[in-house]
């Protein structure tokens, strides 16, 4: 079963490295590719880290309900060791991450609407 899925990766990858990456430098100039590359890192650096089901994989949702986690996950990442010390610690933090980032979407919000 391991060696199967295995197979199936190495397969994804040679389809991209000999047929997708090509079209693609094909159809756009280094500029674009550059840009997309830069977006993509962008992106990549804010997503969460570990898997969480309960977020919406649509806009919104997905920003509202993932940057919180992705700031969750880089502090328990960075948390030494797993105990429940280590736990406690990174909820308090991703607590106060989140909290501060309630508080810039309520002062927007109101200097929108105010």
């Amino acid at each position: 079963m391991i060696q199967q899925a295995f197979a199936l990766i190495r397969q994804d990858i040679r389809d991209e490295e000999d047929e997708l990456l090509p079209q693609l430098r094909t159809a756009f100039d280094d500029r674009t590719l550059r840009r997309v590359g830069a977006a993509w890192e962008a992106v990549r650096a804010t997503a969460p880290t570990r898997p969480h089901p309960g977020v919406p994989r649509r806009p919104p949702g997905n920003a509202l309900r993932g940057v919180p986690l992705s700031a969750f996950d880089r502090l328990r990442d960075l948390a030494p060791g797993s105990g429940p010390a280590a736990r406690r610690a990174s909820l308090a933090a991703a607590g106060a991450v989140a909290a501060g980032g309630a508080v810039v979407l309520a002062v927007r919000a109101a200097r929108r609407h105010g």
